[in-house]
């Protein structure tokens, strides 16, 4: 009997975590701009100091800048478990292009005696910090501001279009707004779950060749990353983004994120704005892993991929073998 109370119980307490109203709290924009270069490369350095005495080699966030405002900037958001690094050689070549690039680290990560563990303090309000601030420096370091993010930096980006009119142009590469292997019925209780009972930390091995990557999850910062999303698809539901131009590329061989919620929110910018809304797709031949940036990552092919993200970037169509989802 006291077996059967138990499990009763634990049913019970499932139930009440699962079906109880997520909080999502303030995560609307908390903009602080700045409008010239030299206070834009001020508040930048700052943070490239105090990150000094925390962050793994090559860990940081990285600043490529011509020494003057250009024409266009380009803000870049890594992924959870990742650094800035994940982005640099595409960054470079968008600098070699004349823009100025700017890479945030996100928080908790790349940290010097850190571990996948310690971004379960992650939470979507750092996320928006990050996004907000990003932005706030990107007016400053160029005319015409482009975002764009994979997985969770493409939610952040996500978030920075529906908030931020400052932004011309975004590019979400397959956005973290839901997992795979969770159906989109159940997707809401299952985050309800993971955003209340203990983080669960998954370490896969480490390299030490690249200090600045800790492989792995931690479930409390991938169920931050999604709180994050619902607050832009909430947003999205009343009103138009702000940004221009949203682009999606997303990867028809992605196991890690559902395309479904990229598309459902892309069709509620479409319904609320007079915007740019475009969804576009890797094709599935490819065999891309989640990561279609990093060339560090196993299976990624940047021949293939750079030259789309480039185009999307700069506002153009990409090649033609590259699908247009309607």
């Amino acid at each position: 009997m006291p077996i059967g109370v138990s499990w009763h119980a634990v049913v019970l307490l499932f139930g009440l975590v699962a079906f109880a109203p997520t909080r999502l709290g303030d995560l609307s924009s908390h903009p602080d701009a700045v409008t010239t270069y030299a206070a834009a490369i001020r508040r930048i350095t700052s943070v490239q100091r105090a990150e000094d005495s925390v962050v793994a080699s090559g860990g940081g966030s990285i600043l490529l800048s011509h020494g003057r405002a250009t024409p266009r900037v380009v803000v870049l958001f890594h992924g959870l478990t990742d650094s800035p690094t994940q982005f640099l050689p595409f960054a470079q070549q968008l600098y070699t292009e004349g823009a100025n690039i700017y890479i945030p680290r996100l928080p908790h990560h790349a940290e010097r005696a850190g571990n996948v563990a310690a971004m379960k303090r992650l939470t979507a309000q750092e996320l928006r910090d990050v996004g907000d601030a990003s932005t706030d420096v990107a007016r400053g370091l160029g005319d015409t501001v482009i975002v764009a993010g994979l997985s969770a930096g493409g939610t952040i980006a996500a978030w920075i279009g529906q908030y931020r009119s400052e932004v011309r142009r975004v590019v979400l590469i397959a956005p973290a707004l839901e997992v795979t292997h969770v159906p989109s019925m159940l997707h809401g209780a299952v985050l309800r779950i993971a955003l209340r009972v203990p983080n669960v930390t998954r370490a896969s091995p480490h390299d030490s060749t690249e200090p600045d990557r800790e492989p792995g999850w931690a479930t409390h910062a991938v169920a931050q990353t999604l709180k994050l999303g619902v607050a832009v698809r909430n947003a999205a539901g009343d009103r138009a983004p702000q940004a221009r131009e949203m682009l999606f590329l997303l990867n028809a061989h992605d196991h890690t994120v559902a395309a479904g919620a990229s598309l459902d929110l892309a069709r509620e910018w479409r319904r609320h704005g007079d915007g740019v809304v475009r969804v576009f797709e890797l094709p599935d031949s490819l065999e891309l892993p989640h990561d279609v940036v990093d060339p560090r990552h196993p299976g990624s092919n940047p021949r293939a991929v750079f030259p789309v993200l480039d185009a999307l970037v700069i506002g153009k169509t990409p090649l033609p073998w590259v699908t247009e989802l309607r």
